[in-house]
């Protein structure tokens, strides 16, 4: 099913077509219930069961779920405006790949690009860097007006093949420092951490978001250029 439905579907959804993907979808594998400042667990733990207690009476369905398998292609869309929007993107890595890093590197480096002030026909870029249960996207979008169609296609590949090059250290350093920067503060409320420990452990069935900032450290140049190629 898309994760985005058809608007004329909606006459099609009935509460049976629910309740079957309540049973299908809200099952005790698939639901991690997560909390922060318990004073009480046993408590904590009787009113989950209270609340939440009628909904995960079913047991897991025998369910395996095909892999999403890259297509690629080209897909053009006309719009009212004189401005053109390119983007050029390839199938990256899953979540349980070593080089998440990499490409969160990738994307913070391509962030910093100086693209606006070198061309002047170039109105904004932004890096897509998109990771999966079992593939991934990375990339770059680049505006501009339509009569520099062309020279914008031209600044976008450059930049992309720009990452095959050696990375100067400092501009390394500067975008792992960023990064990191990014992802602490992104984790500085307690709920945002909750979340975040949630969401690692049904990715990863394991506790690793404390090795973030580890793992930022240790991406090479090397590492950029083999991922890039």
């Amino acid at each position: 099913m898309p994760r985005l439905g058809l608007k004329k579907n909606l006459g099609n959804i009935d509460a049976r077509m629910l309740q079957q993907f309540v049973m299908d979808n809200v099952t005790p594998r698939k639901c991690l219930i997560v909390a922060s400042g318990i004073k009480n667990h046993k408590e904590y733990v009787d009113l989950v069961k209270e609340r939440l207690g009628d909904l995960l009476p079913v047991a897991e369905h025998e369910h395996t779920r095909a892999a999403a398998e890259y297509l690629g292609g080209e897909y053009r869309a006309w719009a009212e405006t004189p401005a053109t929007q390119i983007t050029l993107a390839f199938e990256s890595c899953p979540w349980s790949s070593e080089d998440v890093s990499t490409y969160q590197v990738m994307n913070q480096l391509l962030g910093a690009s100086p693209v606006m002030q070198s061309n002047n026909f170039v109105d904004g870029t932004n890096p897509v860097n998109c990771n999966f249960s079992d593939s991934g996207l990375f990339g770059l979008t680049i505006e501009g007006p339509g009569s520099h169609s062309q020279e914008l296609m031209q600044v976008l590949t450059e930049e992309l093949n720009g990452m095959k090059n050696t990375i100067d250290d400092a501009a390394l350093n500067r975008a792992k420092n960023t990064l990191k920067m990014n992802i602490l503060s992104a984790m500085e409320r307690s709920d945002d951490r909750l979340e975040e420990i949630a969401r690692n452990f049904m990715t990863y069935g394991d506790l690793t978001f404390h090795q973030y900032c580890d793992k930022i450290d240790g991406v090479s140049s090397s590492d950029i250029n083999r991922v890039a190629s």
